[in-house]
């Protein structure tokens, strides 16, 4: 994604709740104009930079649920003469789907880009942002011989809460669309991405290693366990083979990955079966080939803590080799024990 060069054509602002509070949806009746340019590059800023690269999706065309808002997008697309109108839909379908008490009534932001740039095509980009949030704002000014403090509440250009942006391509398929969703994980927070946009992910080089990156995870957590004599340090092994291997290739070889990683026969029959499993489970058909994500493997960093947790007393962290940690039982204490090999204390 590149923004360096967009513009901002048809901008409105409508409120929006929830669908308990019929009261809190309320529309304009025109577009707002933006003549002031500082301005311009404020609510640009506002609404571009939070988008990083990451997944994509595509809203789910093939699946039972109506789908409005393709229809609503693709009316824009077709002729931007349609966009009040048809945000208007837009603004209704988020309240009608917005099936929760505790979705906050908050600013619904519909934009009109132009010139964005993504996989080096040059197309629009309907943007649709809703704030949730309020922040206390600190106001310092000047009167007659002092300063004076006060403040305000407003919204805070650097955060935004809920948005996503749809990209004029792949019409057909549902088109390239990214999300940001920032106020909350839970259950009623799921409402922007399932209810009202009815989002997939596309099957991508980001989505197949992603989601490889999990299968390792899992592999790991579920099957190299002590019920199948595998302790914990080979099993931060394996976390860490996994990650080197996916950190330092340019593409994912099946192969080249069982016998770099995996290494052992038996591991490896255990690892397909596992990967079909999941495959199974989640809907997901992984490649025998694809490049690497790299934004997918920094993001999963996060996932594989190596960290040995004894009992309630230690936490040993082990970030180098994992063979200079060595496992054993001390018959007279009747206690398990790691033996820890270092060269220096830093």
């Amino acid at each position: 994604m590149d923004f360096s060069n967009v513009s901002l054509e048809h901008f409105i602002i409508h409120q929006v709740g929830n669908s308990f509070e019929p009261t809190a949806l309320i529309l304009s009746e025109k577009e707002l104009e933006i003549n002031d340019d500082e301005l311009k590059q404020v609510l640009l800023s506002y609404f571009l930079t939070s988008f990083k690269p990451g997944a994509f999706y595509e809203f789910d065309v093939e699946s039972s649920v109506q789908h409005p808002m393709k229809n609503y997008s693709q009316e824009i697309f077709q002729n931007n003469e349609n966009f009040l109108s048809a945000s208007c839909k837009i603004a209704q379908w988020l309240q009608k789907t917005s099936q929760h008490p505790n979705i906050k009534t908050g600013e619904l932001y519909i934009a009109l880009f132009k010139n964005c740039l993504i996989d080096g095509q040059v197309t629009d980009c309907l943007g649709i942002f809703k704030s949730e949030s309020k922040d206390v704002f600190l106001k310092i000014y000047r009167s007659e011989d002092q300063f004076v403090t006060g403040f305000d509440h407003g919204i805070n250009i650097r955060k935004l809460d809920k948005g996503c942006l749809i990209f004029n391509t792949r019409a057909e398929q549902g088109y390239k669309i990214t999300i940001v969703d920032k106020v909350n994980k839970s259950e009623e927070a799921l409402y922007w991405r399932f209810d009202f946009l009815n989002l997939r992910q596309i099957s991508d080089n980001y989505y197949q290693t992603e989601f490889l990156l999990q299968v390792c995870k899992q592999f790991s957590n579920d099957v190299l366990t002590e019920d199948n004599q595998v302790d914990k340090a080979q099993q931060i092994a394996f976390n860490q083979r996994s990650q080197e291997y996916f950190k330092t290739s340019e593409r994912f070889d099946q192969e080249e990955f069982n016998q770099k990683v995996i290494g052992h026969p038996e591991a490896i029959n255990a690892f397909e079966e596992y990967k079909k499993h999941f495959e199974e489970n989640y809907g997901v058909e992984f490649a025998e080939e694809f490049p690497i994500s790299k934004p997918a493997v920094i993001k999963s960093k996060r996932y594989f803590r190596p960290v040995i947790k004894l009992d309630r007393n230690f936490h040993v962290y082990v970030h180098g080799n994992p063979d200079f940690v060595e496992r054993g039982w001390d018959p007279v204490k009747q206690m398990k024990y790691y033996k820890l090999y270092y060269n220096e204390e830093i």
